[in-house]
């Protein structure tokens, strides 16, 4: 019974060891949970962007080279993000770039930001001069608020009076978001 006690307290140093390096290479400790997690993961699991520019932009931020699969440890680590004028019109697959605060997809040709909901850690977005007619999933994403910027403006939005565009920018502004459109 002695020799079981032993080995949980091996187990925890162990564990706690590994915590620390970890956060003391620069992960965050959320980040640190989340690698620590990994083990009950798919390993193998790896996401696809679907614009082939979009994933150009997003393997040269992380250095990594075409060959090598996307796996979620990779896509948690950009914190930013520079895809301005690079010919992107589909943005599917940057839902899984969950750590993402500042964003830079202006300049583009994208209609569709749906996968935008889910970023919860946007702090800067950029959006300008691109083709977008539906920002519902900017209210839609639950970390929107107080001091975080989003740009919009030349898209297709309805500015009018009494537009859906216009009510959910103004929700956008009521949440605290400094909407420039």
């Amino acid at each position: 019974m002695k020799a079981l006690g032993y080995i949980v307290v091996a187990l925890v140093f162990f564990v706690a060891g590994l915590f620390s390096g970890l956060y003391l290479a620069g992960y965050s400790p959320a980040e640190v949970v989340g690698l620590l997690g990994e083990g009950t993961q798919d390993k193998g699991a790896s996401f696809a962007i679907a614009d082939e520019n979009l994933e150009a932009v997003i393997r040269e931020t992380l250095s990594q080279p075409s060959g090598k699969a996307l796996t979620p440890a990779d896509l948690a680590r950009l914190r930013s993000l520079n895809a301005a004028s690079q010919n992107i019109s589909d943005i599917s697959g940057i839902e899984h770039c969950t750590n993402l605060a500042w964003l830079y997809l202006n300049s583009n040709q994208i209609s569709d930001i749906s996968p935008l909901a889910s970023l919860t850690n946007l702090n800067y977005l950029y959006l300008h001069d691109n083709q977008i007619s539906d920002i519902s999933p900017l209210v839609e994403n639950s970390g929107l608020g107080e001091t975080d910027t989003v740009l919009l403006k030349n898209n297709n939005l309805d500015l009018s009076e009494g537009s859906e565009d216009l009510e959910h920018i103004k929700q956008l502004e009521e949440k605290g978001v400094a909407v420039s459109y």
